[in-house]
């Protein structure tokens, strides 16, 4: 199972990415695409600039059906690495 499920749709819908792995650039398929995510393990910060830029929020374990209502809008996250 990977530590962090990343989607472009609200509730889980239209996986993007699995990883276990800090990631500096989400890339060009996933860029200002993830609306919700799971975290399976450890508390991970996501920013809404590649290179772990920008404003940031942190995430532990749990599910996030929609991260357009917290720090980061929708649509914005760029980068994300494990923090705990």
């Amino acid at each position: 199972m990977a530590a962090v499920e990343l989607y472009n749709d609200s509730n889980f819908r239209g996986k993007l990415v699995e990883t276990n792995s800090d990631t500096p650039n989400v890339g060009n398929d996933v860029n200002d695409r993830v609306t919700s995510i799971v975290i399976n393990q450890g508390t991970w910060r996501f920013f809404t600039d590649s290179q772990f830029r920008g404003v940031s929020a942190d995430l532990g374990p749990g599910r996030y059906p929609n991260i357009g209502l917290g720090t980061i809008p929708n649509d914005s996250i760029r980068s994300f690495r494990r923090i705990g």
